[in-house]
């Protein structure tokens, strides 16, 4: 009988070891593509959004959203930013990705401080580039 119980733990513990997904993986570099969903001005000089990611091959492939909100940057060229981004695991990896920054005319790029998931303890940057009303978000990431 303990044999039996045995041989049933092990095989418990067997099957939970391989349901557990790979955590710590993600991709350095990668690219989605950004739809805006919704944005709204929240003052005279602040605004948030909320977006869904698309990947770049194949834009009806959803695989991840952000949000956030951008307001006064002590520059009067520029904005200051701050936003989640969450991806599902398809592209880059699985969890959220914090970014902050100020960007404005000529300076598209965002620091990547944090993240969750996947993403825990990454840090980096987030390039926004368009062309022709098509926004790619471009990420270079370090742990």
């Amino acid at each position: 009988m303990r044999k039996l119980i045995l041989t049933g733990v092990i095989a418990t513990l067997g099957i939970a070891l391989l349901a557990v997904p790979a955590s710590a993986s993600f991709d350095h570099h990668f690219t989605v593509i950004s739809k805006q969903v919704s944005g709204e001005r929240i003052s005279r000089h602040a605004f948030r959004f909320k977006d869904k990611l698309f990947q770049p091959g194949n834009r009806s492939n959803r695989v991840g959203r952000d949000k956030g909100k951008c307001g006064e940057a002590s520059d009067p060229d520029k904005t200051r930013c701050h936003a989640v981004v969450h991806l599902n695991g398809e592209i880059g990896g699985f969890g959220d990705l914090r970014v902050s920054g100020n960007i404005g005319r000529g300076d598209k790029r965002l620091n990547v401080v944090g993240g969750t998931g996947d993403f825990n303890g990454v840090a980096g940057k987030l390039q926004l580039h368009t062309l022709r009303r098509i926004d790619r978000l471009h990420f270079d990431l370090v742990r």
